[in-house]
């Protein structure tokens, strides 16, 4: 009872700090999407504004999919840029229309030039759009992700007796893991997996409830998990793998693909990698047996809804419906026969930890299906996303690298009270060593790189492999030995250069264009040295500076990956440039980090410096004390001696002219020094006033026409 108890206050807390980051969430959707124009909610990405339905169709489950395009006569004409993806809740509203949309849906598919989304169903029950019409949509609050999270808890809670019950145990601490106490030497697949990957997946299989497999960047910690399931698979087990991406998902799918495992990824094949869509549950059940009726079906549904839509009497339309609904049910039962035949057929199912829900198609497997589960980039999941697959094994082996990022959370006051901490993380705090197995040779990174963060993070553990410990960018192919490709890590520092961030209102994220350009001179020496652009990555913290390189780079060099930090993370490349973006006067850094790797005396120390520039002229070479007799220059918030006060002296006359003439614009008062005020009307202003004498003139004349016509009689 007790074990069950602190079960049920976790998932209680759990939940309210869930509650806390939903609110975060729709109170930072509202914010910024009330109080914006929809033709700015576009150049943001989270809108698209006269787009045409140019093709509806019955999809699984009888859903009605619709592709959006633009409204142009022009075929080839491509969508704006957007950050709609599949999986994406979105609003469908007329064009003209305010208020409550028309019907909500879910991405299933974006190109450049359509969007296809899925509808259930409209607010009058059934959705009926017109070709010739114009629609908009716009991105709405997941609530999908939430409910799942929020299910899977709440489940937890409840949890009884089920396969999971001493995972649960294990994971709540209320009893210790244990191991299997026999087990068979292994004959690995991968004949070249070094001694920590070996003893990893050893470790991994050995154990009865719980392993982590702790996987620094570049060490294969995905070969690791590939070893882990093939394994697996090869003592009969039955495998659900999940992640919290869909890319580190299809990453898996990808290498799995290679043998012979019976493979099956659930979620829409619109998120799939194209080599692996043929292992995606809808390739499956497209060559199942029963693929061929489940298609009349759908034929005749899309039949019947066309007819009903021209049906002029109201009782017809109504004999449609009925029929539709009818056709609807028996396409459901047969396509979840088909989907559980490919389910309990698999060896390994796949999907997103939300994916793994039990709304999905694993609601049709028996509770007791799966023998274990595994988890990858696990400390970047939060905890309830984990929950979702975990109650469905009674073992789980995780992976990931809790010393990368942790799980996004907008909310911080739910991020301070523990919801920014991963299970993985918490476990490892707990049970430490015992549970865990870390990779220590890494294969992606010259050992120049890598040193910084094996001593600060990973306790001087890692090496480098002799593949990559030495190798540099002129040791490639057709690249010439410059400064730029000898040199492995390049740091350039651009304080005090003039490079600052910009400061633009309204707007959620960060950009910084002189570190645009000075990325781009930087692509340009590499790709004039030999580096082929498609051998390079751009990556910054913030979206506005990845828009920003993009539109600098990206039509010179089609093939460069430019992508934020998150949206990079797990791949390679052989150079990467790193844009920080914040550089400010205030010196606001990008994130608040922590002091955990510094010592005391190196706190006070820089404890000391900054009271003692704080006290000093900010004049350069000026040691002069401004405690006592000192001036703040309001344009670059340094303090000054009575000698450099004067913004003219210090290198702020510019600014100090510019908010001069500001303030004589906008006060219509002169001071001694400066120039005559303009009374130039504002452009807008005129344009107004212009159109309306232009309206009186026009209608004096038509006056003096009729009075000349009247006296001519």
């Amino acid at each position: 009872m007790m074990a069950a108890a602190a079960v049920e206050v976790a998932a209680e807390r759990q939940l309210e700090l869930l509650r806390e980051e939903r609110e975060a969430e729709l109170a930072e959707s509202r914010a910024w999407q009330e109080n914006v124009s929809l033709k700015e909610l576009q150049r943001r990405g989270v809108c698209l504004l006269k787009l045409q339905a140019t093709n509806q169709r019955t999809g699984l489950y009888g859903r009605l999919l619709v592709t959006f395009q633009p409204r142009k006569y022009d075929s080839d004409a491509e969508l704006p840029y957007n950050s709609f993806g599949p999986g994406d809740i979105l609003g469908l509203y007329d064009s003209v229309g305010q208020g409550d949309p028309l019907s909500t849906g879910i991405v299933t598919r974006v190109t450049s030039k359509a969007v296809t989304v899925a509808f259930e169903e409209s607010r009058d029950g059934m959705l009926s759009l017109d070709r010739e019409s114009s629609y908009r949509l716009l991105k709405l609050a997941n609530d999908v992700t939430y409910n799942r999270l929020k299910k899977a808890l709440n489940a937890l809670k409840q949890y009884r007796g089920g396969p999971a019950s001493g995972l649960i145990d294990v994971l709540f601490f209320s009893s210790d893991p244990t191991s299997f106490s026999e087990t068979k030497p292994l004959k690995f697949y991968n004949d070249l997996l070094d001694t920590s990957q070996r003893e990893a997946v050893s470790f991994s299989l050995a154990q009865r409830e719980l392993a982590i497999v702790h996987g620094p960047p570049g060490t294969g910690k995905t070969t690791t998990i590939v070893e882990i399931i093939l394994q697996a698979v090869q003592q009969g087990l039955k495998v659900l793998c999940c992640a919290p991406s869909n890319i580190a998902v299809d990453n898996l799918v990808e290498r799995l693909a290679g043998y012979k495992a019976h493979i099956l990824r659930l979620g829409h094949p619109a998120r799939l990698l194209e080599p692996i869509q043929r292992h995606s549950l809808d390739a499956v059940l497209a060559h199942s047996d029963s693929a061929q009726i489940v298609a009349d079906i759908r034929k005749d549904i899309d039949q019947a809804f066309a007819k009903s839509r021209k049906a002029q009497d109201k009782g017809e339309r109504s004999h449609f419906l009925t029929e539709i609904k009818a056709l609807k049910k028996e396409l459901k039962q047969r396509e979840e026969t088909a989907m559980t035949a490919a389910l309990t057929r698999a060896s390994v199912v796949l999907a997103t930890n939300t994916g793994a829900s039990s709304d999905g198609p694993l609601k049709l497997l028996p509770e007791d299906h799966f023998d274990l589960v595994v988890i990858d980039e696990c400390a970047q999941a939060v905890e309830a996303s984990c929950w979702i697959p975990l109650l469905k094994a009674p073992k789980c082996v995780l992976a990931g690298d809790h010393k990368q990022l942790p799980p996004t959370i907008i909310s911080h006051k739910a991020a301070a009270s523990g919801l920014s901490l991963s299970l993985m993380e918490r476990l490892i705090e707990r049970y430490g060593e015992k549970i865990v197995k870390m990779l220590t040779v890494q294969y992606r990174m010259h050992e120049a790189i890598m040193q910084w963060a094996s001593s600060e993070m990973y306790s001087g553990r890692l090496t480098a492999h002799p593949s990559v410990a030495q190798h540099l960018l002129k040791d490639l192919p057709g690249v010439a030995s410059t400064e730029e490709t000898t040199i492995p890590l390049l740091l350039i520092d651009t304080a005090g250069c003039g490079l600052l961030e910009l400061e633009v209102e309204d707007e959620q994220s960060k950009g910084n264009p002189g570190e645009v350009q000075l990325a781009g001179l930087h692509i340009q020496a590499l790709v004039e040295a030999g580096v082929k652009a498609r051998d390079i990555a751009v990556v910054a913290p913030y979206n506005l500076q990845v828009d920003m390189l993009r539109e600098h780079l990206c039509h010179r060099y089609p093939e460069l990956e430019i992508k934020s930090v998150d949206g990079f993370q797990g791949r390679e490349k052989e150079a990467v440039v790193l844009s920080f973006v914040r550089s400010n006067r205030k010196g606001k850094p990008a994130v608040k980090t922590g002091v955990d790797g510094a010592t005391e005396e190196d706190i006070d120390a820089l404890i000391s410096a900054a009271i003692k520039a704080d006290n000093t002229c900010g004049f350069p070479r000026c040691k002069a004390s401004v405690t006592t007799l000192g001036q703040l220059c309001p344009h670059c918030n340094r303090r000054y001696c009575l000698s450099h006060h004067v913004p003219e002296v210090h290198g702020c006359g510019e600014k100090a002219k510019a908010h001069a003439r500001q303030r004589i614009s906008r006060e219509g008062v002169l001071y001694p020094g400066s120039s005559s005020k303009d009374k130039s009307l504002d452009p807008a202003k005129r344009a107004h006033l212009q159109r309306r004498l232009d309206k009186k003139l026009s209608e004096l004349t038509s006056q003096r026409k009729s009075k000349k016509k009247d006296k001519e009689k």
